[in-house]
Parts: C-alpha cells; sequence; structure tokens
C-alpha cells in the first residue's frame, strides 16, 4: 500500500467566482494521506473516491516533495478534463433547479 500526501477542496454553488466563472460555496477542504494499491498517484482514483455529483468545483493539491512521474501527469490530464465535464454538468443542473439572479451569471466567457 502507497501512501500520498494530497490536499483537496470541493464545492457547489454560485457565491464566489472560480477558474470557471461559476463559484463553490466550498464544503470540504482538507489534508489527507490518499492509500493507494497504485505505485503513483492516480488522480482520477483519488476523484471517483472524494467528489459528489453536485460538486460545481473540485481541486486536488500534490503535496509530495517531487515531481509527478508520467503516469502521474497523464492521470492529472485526464481527471482535469473529467471534472470540467461533471463541473459543467453539475453547473447547468443547479441552474436549472433554481432560481438564480442575473447578477449571478458568468459573463465573462472562461
Amino acid at each position: 500500500m502507497n501512501s500520498f500526501k494530497i490536499k483537496y477542496a470541493a464545492g457547489f454553488g454560485h457565491f464566489t467566482q472560480n477558474h470557471k466563472g461559476f463559484g463553490p460555496t466550498i464544503y470540504i477542504e482538507e489534508s489527507i494521506d490518499f492509500q493507494s494499491e497504485k505505485d503513483y498517484f492516480d488522480y482520477i482514483e483519488f476523484y471517483e473516491k472524494f467528489s459528489k455529483e453536485d460538486d460545481t468545483y473540485f481541486h486536488i493539491s500534490f503535496l509530495e516533495d517531487r515531481p509527478l512521474n508520467e503516469k502521474e501527469l497523464e492521470s492529472r490530464n485526464a481527471y482535469r478534463k473529467l471534472r470540467d465535464e461533471r463541473c459543467q454538468k453539475a453547473k447547468e443542473e443547479f441552474i436549472k433547479n433554481n432560481e438564480i439572479d442575473a447578477e449571478y451569471y458568468p459573463t465573462h466567457g472562461d
């Protein structure tokens, strides 16, 4: 079993700006020692375990004092794509199911 030092934050909602223009109410932010059978940190495995369906924000920070290896870089890129797709879907569902004042709609196109 391998252990990796990770910090992550997750949230939902529209109250502050984030990197996608749809800001979160952070409901969790913590640092943990993530246990894995793999010999590298798998961002997808971590994301699948800790994310929720209604997350419009999710961020993983790798706290190890070393550069990412090739498998970790590939995993991080795949995680970012998956995260962005799921956060976009959650954002759309949130807007569809909640009445939001016009001032909270993102307008900058990011």
